[in-house]
This record gives C-alpha cells, structure tokens and sequence, in this order.
C-alpha cells in the first residue's frame, strides 16, 4: 500500500527532523519510546469499592516509570527493566515497589507485570485496527478469566489529547475493553458489572493516560459494588 507522508517537521526542543505518517499507518515504537533512563511520571487515582462499607475509596499518589535496564529473555530478545517508583506527594522521595518489563518486538510490544504478558501495542498503527492483547496470558489459570477475549482497538490515531493536566499533540488510544452489564442505579435488583480499559500513548512520549476499572455488583450477596479502579495520568516526562 502506498504510504503518504508529511513534509518534515522541527521539534522544538532539538530541531531534529522528523517524519511522520499521515494515515497512521506508523510504527508503534514512535509512541512507545524506549532507552536506559527515560522516564514518566504520573498522578495515580485508586480506587476500592468495599462492598462491606458499601462505599467507594479513592487513594491518591504519584508513580514513576524509570527505565533502568535491559537484559535478553529466552527467546534472545532484547528486554527493557522498568522500575516503578511510588510516592504519596510531589514532597516526598520516590521508593522501588515494582518491577515490569517491556518486550518490544517488531510487530508488537509486549509487557510483563506480575508475571502476566500483554500485547500494549502492533505494528503498524491504524484507526481501527483489533488485536487479541491478552491472547498470551496463561490461559489455565482461572484467576485471570475475566482478562480473557478482550479486543484492543486503535482509536482516535494522531489526535491531540488532554489528559486533564498537559496537552499532546500526536496520540493513539488503545480501547482494550469495555463490558458493560446493567446499571445497578437503574436496576438495583439486577446483577451488574463493569470492566473497562483503556491506554493512551503520545508520539515520542510513551503511556501518557490509563483508566482501569472493573466491579461487580450482586444484590442477591450485598446490594453493593464491588471492585477496583486506577486512573494514571502523566505530569512530567523526559
């Protein structure tokens, strides 16, 4: 397929040119930066809903995403360590409390968190385009059933896009999922779930937005949803 491209452009922090693909047929990895030392930090809502208070609690913090090292799986390929860095304030110092892992890979990008594999991202980028991202997951395991047949989509491909603190110019959304069942405040004797995903990655930035959410809600247990939530949003980045 013949490809269009955009005449050159200057980045205004080094003036180094760029070309980039106008039909969003581009590779992932533009969005997806990865080298020794670069890092992004975000705001951290999380979320609980206790089904026995039968409330929702919102905790807030500050993440750090450092990419510290690299190293080659079994597969001899080459592997990012990602350090994650928490802390309750901007005051605060940052302190390790996890470790994740990217694959990049060249038709897609694979991330490893608590020993789970998803597929973040393929190549090449275009509005639309469906992949199965959890499709490497163990599938035996039973605890992770509701990760099973979710449909990443790419969304809104160059779009600008205001995480509600900072402005990106060039974005894609990754729409992972979203199920919804019922409304337990329009149908509070029906059971009720919901279970959304989504990513949002800025051209030579990386993950700069993600919003997880999944509960349930059972009136035949408790009239009360239950389940938890996180939304990340990227305040500063290098």
């Amino acid at each position: 397929m013949t490809l269009l491209y955009t005449t050159v452009f200057l980045a205004s922090c080094n003036k180094e040119r760029i070309v980039l693909n106008t039909n969003g047929a581009d590779l992932y990895q533009s969005f997806m930066p990865l080298e020794i030392g670069k890092y992004i930090i975000y705001d951290v809502d999380s979320s609980i809903w206790d089904d026995d208070l039968c409330i929702k609690l919102t905790h807030k913090s500050q993440q750090e995403y450092l990419v510290a090292d690299t190293f080659r799986d079994l597969q001899k390929r080459l592997s990012y360590v990602i350090n994650v860095n928490s802390r309750l304030t901007a005051s605060d110092p940052f302190v390790k409390n996890d470790v994740v892992y990217y694959t990049p890979g060249a038709e897609q990008l694979e991330f490893v968190e608590k020993n789970i594999r998803f597929m973040r991202l393929v190549n090449p980028i275009s509005e639309g385009k469906q992949w199965s991202g959890n499709s490497l997951m163990p599938s035996e395991d039973q605890d992770y059933n509701y990760l099973k047949d979710w449909k990443y989509t790419y969304k809104d491909v160059l779009k600008p896009y205001n995480n509600d603190l900072i402005s990106f110019e060039k974005t894609l959304t990754v729409d992972e999922t979203n199920q919804i069942i019922n409304n337990p405040e329009a149908q509070p004797s029906k059971y009720a779930s919901l279970l959304q995903s989504k990513s949002v990655y800025a051209y030579r930035v990386g993950m700069i937005y993600r919003k997880y959410t999944y509960w349930i809600y059972d009136p035949t247990l408790k009239p009360c949803r239950k389940g938890v939530g996180v939304v990340m949003r990227a305040i500063d980045y290098n």
